[in-house]
C-alpha cells in the first residue's frame, strides 16, 4: 500500500513540474519482424553473370585486329537500352583474312560456372541492320573454357525473331544446349569469354548480349 501511494505522489511531482506540458513516454514503432532485402539483380536459377555486354567498352570486349577486314566501335545514337551498342562491319573475303571475330571476357575474365545452367538458359541478342535488309546473319557463336577449348554454334534463321532491318531490332536465341559442350570435353565449370566468328561480309549494330532463362 505504501508503495502504491509513493507512485501516486511520483507521478503527481512529474506533472507539478510543468503541468502545461506533462511528459509522455515515446513508443517507437518496430515491425514484428525484419523485412528482408529483395536481390533483384538479373539471373538465370542461381547464376548472375548473365550480362555479356550492354555498354562497358573495356578490355573485356576485343575485336580481331585486322582493320582490312573488320571495324569494331561504340554506338550512341542507334541502340537498344542504355547509352551504347557496337557497330560491326566486316568483310572477310575482301579483306583476305583467314579468321575474323569479337570477344567478350564477361564478368572481368574471371571464370563462370554454367554448369547448372546449360540445359535451361539461352544466350540472346539484339541485331539491327545499319542499312537495309537480310535474313541471313554470316557468324558462328561460341563459348571458350580457361583450357581453351571452343564450342561452336553456327546461326541459323530459326533463332532469329525475324528478318534482320535498318528499322526495328531483332532478337537472335541460342539456347545453349545447341552448343556441342560434352562432345568437346568442354569444361563449363570455369568459362573464359563468349565469341563470335565472323563469315562473309556485313555491316551491322550489336546490343544487350546476355543469358537468359530458355
Amino acid at each position: 500500500m505504501m508503495s502504491r501511494i509513493l507512485y501516486i505522489i511520483f507521478l503527481l511531482g512529474l506533472f507539478a513540474c510543468n503541468p502545461s506540458k506533462p511528459s509522455f513516454v515515446q513508443v517507437q514503432k518496430k515491425d514484428l519482424y525484419d523485412i528482408a532485402t529483395i536481390d533483384s539483380s538479373p539471373r538465370v536459377n542461381d547464376f548472375k553473370e548473365v550480362v555479356i555486354f550492354s555498354d562497358e567498352f573495356d578490355n573485356t570486349v576485343w575485336a580481331s585486329p585486322e582493320k582490312n577486314c573488320l571495324t569494331l566501335s561504340k554506338e550512341s545514337v542507334h541502340t537498344f537500352s542504355g547509352k551504347y551498342a557496337i557497330h560491326l562491319k566486316w568483310d572477310k573475303v575482301g579483306g583476305g583474312c583467314k579468321w575474323i571475330g569479337i570477344g567478350f571476357g564477361w564478368n572481368n575474365w574471371q571464370p563462370k560456372d554454367m554448369v547448372d545452367i546449360v540445359n535451361v538458359a539461352a544466350v540472346e541478342l539484339k541485331v539491327k541492320a545499319v542499312k537495309g535488309s537480310f535474313t541471313n546473319l554470316p557468324v558462328a557463336f561460341a563459348f571458350e573454357d580457361y583450357t581453351g577449348v571452343q564450342s561452336y554454334c553456327g546461326f541459323n534463321t530459326a533463332q532469329a525473331s525475324g528478318p534482320f532491318n535498318d528499322s526495328t531490332w531483332t532478337t537472335v536465341t541460342i539456347p545453349l544446349k545447341k552448343f556441342p559442350f560434352q562432345k568437346n570435353d568442354a569444361d563449363l565449370g570455369k568459362v573464359k569469354q563468349f565469341i563470335i566468328q565472323l563469315e562473309g561480309d556485313g555491316d551491322i549494330y550489336l546490343d544487350e548480349i546476355k543469358l537468359v532463362k530458355n
